[in-house]
């Protein structure tokens, strides 16, 4: 089941320490985050050479964003916003998309691309139910590992421009930057792997200092308090340059989607004592709060953000998932933007212990792509097509493959590996998903009185398969027992609007629909509905710790559906659930027991 695990904050979400203890939980997160939240802007920003004010201003707009949408995430307006401690930070990843788009446009191109990359996270918050078949483990964790190539591409090319100035010392303050970090986040405790990365960075400062390229001209010149002097065109512009980069950007869009969504399931996994089911509803909402954190991001023209991957560990480390902990983290990173003079001693970092860092984050982001894979995939085909687009993402990237003159747009897109294994992805899991045997769905009211067409369905669909009377038995009782306790209560109308595999909303209000598939001689039921019912996953599971000799009446249904399927999910979207149990036939559960 896919359960939190069991876990002991000492202040949960609704829960507050005292207002000066939380501040110092606030100000011991702010610091480590902040050591390394502004390397994304200044580097994005120092390659479009565009001068000092505009590294300025994108030091000063990441603050204000990151600030104002950690708050979004804490405090949850409506959709938008997960209601829990998720601070928001300024993607490492999207660096080289971000070059591109400055480089080659402009400050006005990047501000349109990073918007379209906020529509479509919004558009996948709203609509997660339907593209859970889309954003797959496979599709992110594929273009997860890419990203890592062409992050490299850029993080050496920093390394470079900085040894042609310093040959000897910034090799050697990269080297030192990324040994800190590397021996404590791989050795360390727990504490001190949450606050490796500002303990390297503060080590490479020390390095760099002594080798004599650390230069603190900006922090001296800088006022106390103050705003930035320039502004910088934050037009929209959908020029050559915009249409060239917007695939690349799109699929930065589903990047994003992917991060925040396994941020939001780790958050809860810790953030609770008990153990429980994922809520998808905060998912969906945590989504929307990274869409509108890039919309503003957009319109004030830095680079997009993602949630901070360290908050979970912050929360295991301390103990705290505490709101009021999120509000002071939020306000402190907004009252930093203010502060020309600390702000500008983080963005002074020089550019080889940037280096140094951005390694650990290169190494990382491919393992973290790897993981998504394996973790979520246990189809070896599936699992094939990760490391075939791997390479051919790789191979463009590289420019290993020399396609004749195809215009800028179409050359644009073979060039990056991003697009070219990205697409090479989702087209494989489309292929494999045509030619595996189809889903038989179901669809009828969600009442008692549907129990003998479902009844039917199930028998049509063992048969389908080949499978005998106890298998085709023991599908139709989950079916039965699933019905009997899904149909008694009250829920709410609902219309969907899915593809051919899913279900077309009715008038008549209350609807049931189930996808029946298998995988050898295992079946896979997928009941989807609407409502707001209590989540059967934790119903069963607390069943089972319970161990009631003799259950309620209305707890029965519950148990026969535990002992005759093997794993029972339940996923809750706003306006729709979808139960998904797996079966196995009595000889496979025999032989595994």
């Amino acid at each position: 089941m896919a359960t939190t695990s069991s876990g002991s904050p000492r202040y949960e979400a609704h829960e507050s320490p005292s207002y000066p203890a939380s501040l110092g939980y606030g100000l011991q997160f702010s610091l480590i985050a902040s050591a390394t939240l502004l390397v994304t802007p200044v580097i994005v920003a120092s390659a479009s050479d565009i001068g000092e004010s505009y590294v300025t201003w994108m030091v000063f707009a990441s603050l204000v964003v990151v600030g104002l949408s950690t708050l979004i995430q804490v405090r949850r307006l409506g959709p938008v916003g997960a209601g829990a401690v998720l601070p928001m930070f300024t993607a490492a990843f999207a660096i080289p998309f971000c070059i591109t788009a400055v480089v080659d446009g402009g400050p006005t191109t990047l501000v349109t691309l990073v918007i379209v990359a906020a529509i479509i996270q919004i558009v996948i918050s709203k609509w997660l139910f339907l593209l859970r078949r889309i954003v797959t483990p496979i599709v992110g964790g594929t273009i997860m590992m890419i990203l890592s190539i062409t992050l490299a591409s850029v993080v050496f090319d920093l390394l470079d421009k900085a040894s042609m100035v310093n040959p000897e010392e910034a090799p050697l303050t990269a080297l030192a930057t990324t040994v800190i970090v590397a021996a404590l986040m791989l050795r360390g405790s727990a504490t001190l792997r949450l606050w490796g990365p500002l303990i390297g960075i503060l080590g490479g400062c020390i390095v760099a200092f002594a080798l004599g390229i650390y230069e603190f001209d900006r922090v001296i010149d800088a006022p106390w308090i103050g705003l930035p002097s320039e502004v910088p065109d934050l037009g929209l512009d959908f020029g050559i340059h915009f249409w060239t980069l917007l695939p690349s950007f799109l699929f930065l869009g589903l990047i994003n989607s992917i991060q925040v969504n396994g941020s939001s399931i780790t958050n809860q996994r810790v953030a609770w004592r008990e153990e429980r089911a994922i809520d998808f509803r905060e998912v969906q909402r945590a989504l929307a709060g990274g869409g509108v954190s890039n919309l503003l991001a957009g319109i004030g023209g830095t680079v997009p953000n993602v949630v901070n991957p360290a908050g979970a560990s912050f929360i295991q480390t301390t103990g705290v998932a505490s709101r009021r902990v999120g509000y002071f983290i939020g306000g402190i990173l907004l009252v930093m933007a203010f502060l020309p003079k600390v702000s500008g001693l983080i963005a002074t970092i020089p550019g080889p212990v940037m280096t140094g860092y951005l390694i650990m984050v290169t190494g990382s982001l491919l393992v973290d792509g790897a993981r998504t894979v394996f973790q979520g995939e246990q189809d070896r085909q599936k699992i094939a097509v990760a490391g075939v687009c791997f390479w051919i993402g790789a191979s463009f990237q590289f420019g290993l493959f020399h396609l004749p003159d195809i215009g800028p747009v179409w050359g644009a897109l073979f060039k990056s590996g991003i697009t070219t294994g990205g697409f090479a992805a989702v087209l494989m899991i489309v292929y494999l998903e045509l030619t595996n045997p189809r889903r038989m769905r179901f669809q009828s009211r969600l009442h008692i009185d549907s129990l003998p067409e479902l009844q039917e369905f199930i028998a049509k669909f063992a048969d389908s398969r080949g499978w005998g009377t106890e298998m085709k038995d023991k599908l139709s009782a989950v079916a039965e027992e699933t019905l009997l306790t899904l149909a008694p209560l009250d829920l709410e109308s609902f219309d969907l609007d899915l593809d051919e595999d899913e279900a077309e909303g009715e008038e008549d209000g209350r609807q049931l629909i189930v996808l029946a598939s298998s995988d050898g001689p295992v079946a896979d039921l997928e009941f989807i509905g609407g409502g707001n019912q209590e989540n059967i996953e934790d119903q069963v599971r607390q069943l089972q710790e319970l161990e009631i000799e003799t259950p309620a009446e209305h707890e029965i249904s519950l148990r026969l559906l535990q002992n005759y399927a093997s794993s029972v999910n339940h996923q809750q979207y706003s306006g729709t659930d979808v139960i998904t149990l797996r079966v196995e036939s009595p000889g496979e559960r025999q032989a595994a027991e």
